[in-house]
């Protein structure tokens, strides 16, 4: 190759290419319009794909000009790599781009112009890979085409993502080849659908009463990421608990419904039950979450996912594919997106308003709850907080800019709204400063995500912000980069975590009021049944009493497992006090605190603080698969009366 011919362009970090997203959010498409083939694929499977991207009337590119398309990073090699570290899934046929076939895959360009040179180089990152292609000579006009060829059969074939949705290749045209861009008219795209079916996910409500019909779905699902699963058929059985009345047996269609099949069910008696639906046919079958009749006796827990990424911000999949996915494939009772912008997309007020709305218009109330809501966070190590509004509209509030902005400046702005700050991953990456409290606004934590579980370890875990005296109620969440509600980023129970609300009913303002109240509990993602009080105060409560001569304290503790418990801790400030070792999938007990109470209170470490004493359950399952009851909190009054907010 002759020194003077134009390279291709390697971008030493592919996150440089959300700046470039950003620049061109403003500016006019590049008249090139982009197409895929297959355009349709199976959830993980291999091919070789053809990105067909076609000049239109208005776009010339000279000697120089660029084209930059995006692979997204879960896109990988398909089958045949014997030792995956540090692999590249897609590179030139150059030697330092790929050591040899079953080392990665490669991928080409081709020109339906033959007296154009281009050549091709990849890029790899964290977010996605980069393949860019420059003209090296000639120039391509209207109606010309460039095909980027990746994974060409004398080499590894690409391996589709693992989960269901549309992937979008962006693609960015450099006209003059000085780095500045403009994105296409038509990304490539490809939708990807679910595999075959080999479990069923069997969605049931989490409390009924006795006497009372409700519905169970049943959905075929594939195994790598629970996707619907495509054109399954079959009849199959269903067995229930005693006590619980189902039909004998139900007919699936997916080829008719994307959503399963729905049958009434009445539980005859109190109790604990479970439904499994069995095909013998194919040996596909799966459980129900536990069902409590009478678990309860007036209020319903709803399963909810309240953290994920999608592509406007620095993920995949929209908005409207989150709400589709919490609601039919994941068959929560309520969503909320928490997008964390500023990578991708400036949030400007259309962007905005697209999320609001669309939340709005997904807001179905007894069947399916959205919360509007985003991430709020900087890089001046104040950690980040995902913002949940009670109402119909809110504004976007930016943490970035000069200095960033302080947890203090953003609860300002929030004063006299009904909103909550509820930090994340706070032992992780940008690590929460718990110096900064805001009982208003502040009084949840995501103790569990994608990230990791931030319970303990460390001075930014979340037992540190409970021996300082914050008042945080538990949730969990995925904080997926792939849009995907109570689903890991990356594999099947992969960091899918779950906030568990005890609420009145299944409406925004009830769901949003009972995490106020911090009348929730968080899972690594399985449907576990909680129910912890004091004395009869629930979960969340913050007590003032008089630590001097206040009395026993009775714990009264019930968990319905999706698994064997292996135990269940109470934990008296951080210090596990009681522990039971069930060995079976419910159990139900008390445990009475006799100390005096006064013995048992910490300092406050905040200024106009009380002593304070905090209780918290912790149960792990058999099956690796954690549940955390929110605290409950017994403060000194020192002469004041009733509960402390």
């Amino acid at each position: 190759m002759s020194d003077n011919l134009p390279t291709p362009r390697l971008f030493d970090n592919t996150s440089d290419w959300f700046p470039i997203n950003r620049s061109w959010q403003f500016e006019p498409p590049a008249d090139l319009h982009g197409e895929i083939t297959p355009s349709e694929v199976e959830a993980a499977s291999g091919h070789t794909f053809v990105a067909t991207l076609t000049l239109g009337p208005d776009l010339t590119l000279p000697t120089g000009a660029h084209i930059t398309m995006e692979v997204p990073s879960t896109w990988e090699c398909h089958l045949g790599n014997p030792y995956p570290r540090g692999l590249k899934t897609v590179g030139s046929r150059d030697k330092s781009q790929i050591r040899q076939v079953g080392y990665g895959a490669y991928s080409d360009v081709e020109c339906s112009r033959s007296d154009v040179k281009l050549a091709l180089a990849a890029s790899w990152g964290r977010h996605m890979d980069l393949v860019d292609v420059v003209v090296q000579e000639g120039e391509l006009g209207p109606g010309d085409a460039v095909r980027i060829i990746l994974g060409p059969p004398d080499g590894n074939l690409v391996q589709a993502q693992r989960y269901a949705q549309v992937a979008i290749f962006t693609v960015g045209v450099d006209r003059e080849g000085d780095g500045t861009y403009r994105r296409a008219v038509t990304h490539p795209t490809v939708r990807v659908v679910g595999a075959h079916a080999e479990r069923f996910k069997v969605f049931a409500p989490a409390i009924v009463q006795p006497g009372e019909k409700f519905s169970i779905r049943v959905l075929p699902v594939d195994g790598y990421s629970y996707n619907a699963a495509t054109g399954y058929q079959g009849q199959a059985h269903s067995l229930a608990t005693d006590g619980l009345d189902v039909p004998e047996s139900v007919t699936l269609d997916q080829t008719k419904s994307q959503t399963g099949v729905t049958f009434s069910a009445k539980a005859t008696q109190a109790g604990v039950h479970r439904v499994t639906v069995v095909d013998p046919d194919t040996g596909v079958a799966g459980k129900s979450n536990p069902i409590g009749a009478g678990f309860l006796p007036d209020r319903n827990v709803y399963f909810g996912e309240m953290h994920s990424q999608m592509w406007h911000s620095q993920g995949t999949g929209t908005t409207t594919e989150f709400f589709e996915w919490g609601r039919d494939v994941a068959g929560l009772d309520f969503c909320a997106p928490a997008n964390h912008y500023k990578m991708r997309f400036e949030i400007v007020d259309d962007v905005w308003q697209e999320v609001v709305a669309t939340s709005n218009a997904f807001n179905d109330p007894h069947r399916f709850v959205t919360l509007v809501s985003h991430e709020w966070g900087t890089g001046n190590r104040n950690g980040h907080k995902n913002i949940y509004y009670r109402g119909d509209s809110a504004e976007f509030i930016c943490s970035f800019g000069p200095g960033g902005m302080t947890p203090t400046e953003l609860w300002k702005i929030l004063e006299g709204q009904d909103v909550l700050t509820i930090p994340h991953h706070t032992k992780f990456g940008n690590v929460t400063n718990w110096d900064y409290r805001n009982d208003t606004h502040q009084r949840l934590v995501e103790v569990c995500s994608s990230w990791g579980i931030s319970e303990t370890g460390g001075p930014h875990c979340v037992q540190r912000a409970l021996a300082m005296g914050h008042r945080l109620g538990f949730i969990g969440g995925t904080d997926s980069h792939h849009g995907l509600a109570n689903q890991g980023s990356f594999f099947v129970d992969d960091g899918n975590g779950l906030a568990c609300v005890i609420a009145k009913e299944q409406t925004r303002d009830a769901i949003w009021q009972a995490l106020n109240e911090r009348r929730c509990y968080a899972t690594t993602g399985d449907r576990i049944l909680l129910d912890f009080t004091m004395n009869g105060f629930p979960m969340g409560t913050d007590l003032a009493v008089d630590a001097a001569s206040y009395g026993e304290r009775n714990f009264a503790m019930r968990v319905a497992g999706t698994y064997r418990i292996d135990s269940v801790e109470l934990l008296r400030n951080n210090v596990p006090v009681f522990t039971a070792h069930p060995g079976s999938d419910v159990w139900e007990g008390e445990w009475t605190d006799t100390e005096p109470l006064a013995g048992c209170t910490l300092a406050p470490t905040f200024a106009h603080d009380r002593k304070f004493a905090f209780y918290y359950l912790r149960v792990t399952q058999g099956n690796r698969q954690m549940a955390w009851a929110s605290p409950i909190w017994l403060t000194d009054r020192l002469g004041l009366a009733g509960a402390v907010g």
